[in-house]
């Protein structure tokens, strides 16, 4: 038979209110009451119903987390990040794997507003304004990692996408490159990626430097897409000294198909790759590379949403996290 609130109310010889009060933290118990009602519950093996417990209170302790995809290191980090937070302050979490599929997001929001979730993380590579306008519109609390949204309507944290790609390929410019390519994302919602494609042509753009159409190679941002980009760009005539990529994992996919073609990476090509993922500095060459904090966006996106929540202000609705270029082996000066 279930244990009742009122059994632990008769052992611990309180009323049913005052074990409620101890149950949702309500600070109007002493704590020798309180102690006895605890030991009361570790006694009689109480469980709280959550269910109930979530519509007398309006919370249900849960946040939801969407991304883009589970297995990818990117994603993985910040997730981890979140759920640490949300530990410690004893939230659950519900993970949605969404595939930057614009429909399993739309299900995937309803889903969580259906399931009463306190509030959202929504990490992806962009937020389709139709997205963004529902996610408005259910009143959930909310919070962007990695990115933002266009008008910056929705509470985020990111690095400075553009700045990252300027700061990348100014560092291939001081080592002596003038002729230099870029790997990115042929999914034209990636906000990401569009950023970052604006700073690599703003540092060429500043140093006077062309950007022959056919160095500009756009494809799924994983390592096959990085190799097959590698093998579309090695069919030119002529050829980049420098690349740039929009992940690590491209710049693995092309480092790849580069040694099958007996290119030298850095001799013969230098390569840049970003996210700084764990497995850059293992492989050989190890991977020049943007790092950015990925667990801290992920931590920092759950800490704003619990201050939301709480309804407590925001020091700032919009954080900007650093960025670093770690120099390893695939780049040299020429």
């Amino acid at each position: 038979m279930a244990v009742k609130i009122k059994d632990v109310a008769r052992e611990a010889n309180v009323s049913v209110a005052t074990v409620s009060r101890v149950l949702n933290n309500v600070p109007l118990v002493n704590e020798e009451t309180k102690k006895r009602v605890q030991e009361a519950i570790k006694k009689t093996g109480y469980k709280p119903n959550a269910i109930a417990r979530s519509l007398k209170m309006q919370k249900t302790n849960t946040f939801g987390i969407m991304i883009p995809d589970i297995t990818g290191p990117y994603y993985t980090e910040i997730v981890r990040g979140v759920e640490d937070i949300c530990n410690m302050y004893d939230y659950h979490i519900i993970l949605c794997n969404t595939d930057s599929n614009a429909k399993k997001e739309e299900t995937y929001l309803d889903v969580l507003i259906e399931k009463q979730c306190d509030g959202i993380v929504y990490i992806g590579k962009g937020i389709s304004n139709e997205l963004k306008n529902k996610m408005i519109e259910s009143k959930v609390s909310l919070v962007i990692g990695a990115i933002h949204d266009h008008e910056y309507a929705i509470p985020s944290v990111t690095i400075d996408n553009e700045k990252a790609a300027y700061d990348i390929t100014k560092f291939l410019i001081d080592k002596g490159h003038r002729q230099i390519g870029i790997f990115s994302d042929n999914d034209h919602n990636a906000l990401v990626a569009r950023e970052r494609e604006e700073g690599f042509k703003k540092a060429l753009r500043e140093e006077g430097l062309d950007l022959p159409r056919e160095w500009e190679k756009m494809g799924d941002t994983n390592i096959l897409g990085g190799y097959k980009m590698m093998e579309e760009l090695l069919k030119e005539e002529k050829r980049p000294t420098a690349i740039v990529t929009i992940n690590d994992e491209i710049a693995l996919g092309a480092m790849r198909k580069a040694g099958e073609e007996g290119i030298n990476i850095p001799k013969d090509m230098s390569i840049c790759g970003f996210n700084n993922y764990n497995i850059s500095k293992w492989v050989r060459p190890s991977i020049t590379t943007v790092a950015q904090p990925m667990y801290d966006i992920g931590a920092i996106c759950a800490r704003m949403l619990i201050k939301m929540i709480n309804k407590e202000k925001l020091v700032s609705k919009h954080i900007v996290v650093d960025h670093e270029i770690i120099e390893r082996e695939t780049t040299s000066s020429i």
